[in-house]
This record gives structure tokens, C-alpha cells and sequence, in this order.
């Protein structure tokens, strides 16, 4: 009978939905460490990036939070990162689980020096809790005051000592 239709209709209604959905998210995804690294030069006052893993099913259910996030912030730089994709790039925000925020400050910060890797919050999900990995990514980026920098940003500079990078001015 006439069920079976309607139940199709709501099929590709929820196809089309989905597809749409994925449209929309217009975050760079960082592929390789050398994005990752270019992006710390940009004219950006922060990086703020999404760490997900292909397995993470929280890692699907908050992106678009995260996304929703990024409008607020048209200054910062958001980004997403697979850590299959990019490891070094993980490796370098000292990522550990996923879903994680990762907030990089660029630029100077009120007393007018550099913000630097000490600067660099992680939010990962403590005690599996998901759900506030986004909301305390927010309280920690709207506590974070960055004077934009004019000039140019040079690149960063990798540290054998820890196997990270390190901004050029230390």
C-alpha cells in the first residue's frame, strides 16, 4: 500500500538532508603537517582545531557544534583534522584523544609578547565526556584576548628536543 512509498519519500529526504549537511561544512580539513604549519603564518589572531578520528562516532555527532562554533569567531581560524590523515599535525597539538578542540593563539597578547606553545589549550573529552568538549573549548576561547599582529608571521621552527614546533621569535 500507500506506506511503503511515503517510507521512500523519507529516505531520500533524509539522503538529501545528509548530503546537504556535509555541504555546508566549508572548514578546511588539514591534510598534511606542511597545511598545518602554513596556517600558523596566516593572517589569524588563533587556530582552533576539530582532531577527529575515522573510528569516533563523537567525532561525527560535534562537528557541526564545532562548525556552528567557527561563525562566532571570524577572526580565529578553525580547522578539522583527521589524525589518520595528518599525525604529525596531532602529534604536534599534543592531541591524545579525539574528539579534541586545540586552541592556538597567534599574534601578541595584551602586554604586547608573543603568544607561544605554552599558549596552546587542549580540550579533550575527559572521562568520555563528549558532550563538553565543545561548550569548554568555547569558555576557553572567549577567555583568550589576542592583539592582532601587523607584520609578517614567520614560519615556525621544529624542535629536536621535542619533536614539536616552536614560534620563531623564541
Amino acid at each position: 500500500g500507500s506506506g511503503r512509498g511515503s517510507w521512500s519519500n523519507q529516505q531520500s529526504t533524509r539522503a538529501m538532508a545528509m548530503r546537504l549537511s556535509r555541504r555546508l561544512f566549508s572548514l578546511p580539513a588539514v591534510k598534511d603537517f606542511a597545511q598545518y604549519e602554513a596556517m600558523k603564518t596566516s593572517k589569524t589572531t588563533m587556530m582552533v582545531g576539530f582532531y577527529t578520528g575515522h573510528f569516533s562516532t563523537a567525532s561525527k555527532m560535534y562537528r557541526e557544534q564545532f562548525e556552528a562554533m567557527a561563525k562566532s569567531y571570524p577572526k580565529a581560524t578553525f580547522y578539522t583534522c583527521d589524525v589518520d590523515d595528518a599525525p604529525l599535525a596531532a602529534y604536534d597539538s599534543e592531541v591524545v584523544d579525539v574528539p579534541s578542540v586545540v586552541i592556538q593563539p597567534l599574534g601578541l597578547k595584551a602586554d604586547g609578547s608573543h603568544f607561544d606553545k605554552t599558549d596552546m589549550v587542549v580540550i579533550a573529552p575527559e572521562l568520555a565526556q563528549f558532550d563538553q568538549v565543545i561548550p569548554r573549548a568555547k569558555a576557553a576561547l572567549d577567555g583568550i584576548e589576542v592583539i592582532e599582529f601587523e607584520g609578517e608571521k614567520k614560519p615556525w621552527q621544529f624542535d629536536p628536543a621535542t619533536g614539536t614546533t616552536l614560534p620563531p621569535h623564541m
